[in-house]
C-alpha cells in the first residue's frame, strides 16, 4: 500500500528569491494535478492514509495524497478552485494565531509578506471538504523548544482550530519537520491521530502515524521532476539531498 504524500507551501508566483523554492505557481500547480489524473494515481484524504497504516483497509499502490504547510491564503484563493477543478481532497495545516495575519515567521528569512487565511476561509475551506490540521500556534522549531511551550504550540493550536470549526482537528504537522521524542509525545497526548513529518519516502503499513513521510514539491520542479517523485517520495529529483541525509545518518551510527 505505498502512499507518497506531496507537501506544498506557497501556491503562487514567487516575489523574490528567497521564497521561490516554495512558491510553486498556479499554472505549475495545475499541471502536477493533471499528471497525477493521467498517471492514473487515486488521490486519498489524510484519514485513508492512516486507515491504510493501521491496516484497517486496503489502499491502492497507486495512491497519493497532497498537503499544504502554513495556511497561506493562497490555499483558498489558488489552491483550492484548482483542487475542486479536479476533485481532488487536501490537507492545509494552519499556523494558528497567525489566522488572519500575516507570515510573521518569515521576515528573518527574507520572504516577503503574505497574507494567512482567515477565519472565514478555513471554515469554506473545511465546507468544500478540505482537511485543517494544526501547524502549531507560531510556526517554532519543536525539536529546539523548550517542554511547556512544546506542549502550549501543540494544544492551544488544536483549541483555536476547533474552535473556528466546531470540530475536532486530528491532523498536525511539525514546522520545519523538526521534532522531537517529546514533540511526538505531545502530539499524540494532545488528541491528534496522525502528523506528516518533511522526511521523505513512501508511507506503508510499518510507517510511524506520528512522523509521516512527504515529498516537497519545490517551485521550480519540472514536470519530469513532479512525475519522479510521484514514484520515489523523494525530496529533491535528482535525490541529491536524500543521499546526503542516508550517508549522514549512516555515519552517525557508525560513531555511536
Amino acid at each position: 500500500m505505498p502512499v507518497t504524500m506531496l507537501m506544498y507551501h506557497v501556491i503562487a508566483t514567487p516575489q523574490n528569491a528567497a521564497e521561490a523554492r516554495f512558491c510553486r505557481t498556479p499554472d505549475a500547480f495545475r499541471k502536477d494535478m493533471e499528471q497525477i489524473q493521467q498517471a492514473g494515481y487515486q488521490v486519498i484524504p489524510f484519514a485513508t492514509v492512516l486507515e491504510g497504516i493501521a491496516g484497517k483497509i486496503e489502499i491502492p499502490d497507486k495512491a497519493v495524497a497532497i498537503t499544504f504547510d502554513d495556511g497561506v491564503a493562497c490555499a483558498y484563493e489558488n489552491a483550492l478552485p484548482i483542487l475542486q477543478e479536479f476533485g481532488y481532497p487536501a490537507s492545509v495545516f494552519v499556523v494558528s494565531s497567525l489566522i488572519g495575519g500575516y507570515n510573521d515567521w518569515c521576515e528573518i528569512f527574507g520572504f516577503p509578506r503574505r497574507r494567512m487565511l482567515t477565519a472565514y476561509e478555513i471554515r469554506a475551506l473545511t465546507e468544500s471538504g478540505v482537511d485543517i490540521g494544526s501547524h502549531t500556534l507560531s510556526h517554532v522549531w519543536l525539536g529546539k523548544t523548550e517542554d511547556a511551550s512544546v506542549v502550549k504550540e501543540v494544544q492551544d493550536s488544536k483549541a483555536i482550530l476547533e474552535d473556528i470549526l466546531g470540530q475536532r482537528i486530528s491532523h498536525f504537522a511539525y514546522p520545519f519537520g523538526s521534532w522531537s521524542p517529546f514533540a511526538r509525545n505531545a502530539v499524540i497526548e494532545a488528541g491528534y491521530t496522525g502528523a506528516c513529518s518533511t522526511m521523505s519516502g513512501r508511507n506503508r503499513k510499518d510507517t510511524d502515524p506520528y512522523l509521516l513521510r512527504r515529498s516537497e514539491i519545490k517551485g521550480n520542479d519540472a514536470p519530469w521532476q513532479f512525475r519522479l517523485k510521484l514514484s520515489f517520495a523523494t525530496n529533491d529529483m535528482p535525490p541529491i539531498s536524500d543521499a546526503r541525509r542516508v550517508v549522514s545518518q549512516t555515519l552517525k551510527k557508525w560513531k555511536q
